[in-house]
């Protein structure tokens, strides 16, 4: 499940801006800003319906992170693979 979430943020930010995004998926309420950091993409946001922070490193062709506490690590390509289902992701 930390993973499922995981790629469809980054799903959701293949084009966004620097600016604070939500969506909601199956009734949960995401808010994310996304930032630059030395080059990375540094994700940042919180699961308002559980209380539930992550923090999610793009760098490489790899996304790392935490979700509520638990590590994520998966390549970039597993991210594109859920873009191509618009479903998982809505604003």
């Amino acid at each position: 499940m930390k993973t499922f979430i995981a790629l469809t943020l980054l799903s959701s930010i293949v084009a966004t801006p620097a600016m604070a995004e939500s969506f909601t998926r199956d009734g949960e309420t995401y808010t994310y800003e996304v930032k630059e950091s030395g080059g990375d993409q540094l994700i940042v946001g919180r699961n308002l319906s559980a209380g539930q922070n992550f923090t999610l490193r793009v760098r490489n062709g790899r996304v790392s992170g935490r979700y509520n506490g638990s590590a994520v690590n998966f390549s970039t390509s597993a991210g594109v693979a859920v873009a191509a289902e618009p479903k998982l992701a809505t604003r």
